[in-house]
């Protein structure tokens, strides 16, 4: 079966896709249960070769000449392979600003939950620095490096694939 077309359509009817499975099978319209599940799957993979892509991108940067760069694409890297782990694991991500927020909202099942976490929160206001903040100090405020930043954006990409395979039987 094909997936819904219109993602954002999905997403924004939808709202929680987990809920809206419960719905339709209490409904005993299940014979639509393929389609949201493809969808969802869609969505999922969507999220991560965005993932993917800054990842790649971050692969032919120079950190020493594009500092600011490097933690943008790092934390952006991180940021929508955690929306594809948080989206298929609670049913919804916000498509607002305020998600980013939520970029460290894992399941407790992934591994190593509080540590990445907190290096999301910490790519989080490294990249808020690197993206809006023209002051003197701004980069004595760091507390990673732009390679260290990237590495563990590399790391985390590869770790949110492991756990979508692992958890979900998901090939992203």
């Amino acid at each position: 079966m094909q997936p819904f077309t219109d993602q954002r359509l999905l997403l924004d009817e939808v709202k929680n896709h987990a809920e809206f499975r419960v719905k339709l099978t209490r409904l005993k319209l299940t014979s639509d249960l393929a389609i949201l599940d493809n969808s969802v799957l869609d969505v999922v993979k969507g999220w991560f070769g965005l993932a993917r892509e800054h990842d790649r991108e971050l692969a032919g940067m120079d950190a020493g000449n594009a500092p600011r760069a490097v933690y943008s694409r790092s934390y952006y890297a991180a940021y929508n392979a955690s929306k594809a782990v948080r989206y298929i694991s609670q049913g919804f991500v916000s498509l607002k600003g305020d998600d980013h927020r939520k970029v460290s909202e894992l399941p407790d099942s992934f591994p190593d939950v509080d540590a990445w976490a907190r290096d999301l929160q910490a790519m989080y206001a490294h990249r808020l620095r690197a993206d809006y903040d023209n002051w003197t100090g701004t980069s004595n405020e760091h507390t990673m490096t732009p390679e260290d930043c990237a590495a563990l954006a590399h790391q985390f990409v590869g770790i949110c694939e492991k756990y979508l395979n692992d958890e979900y039987g998901v090939t992203v």
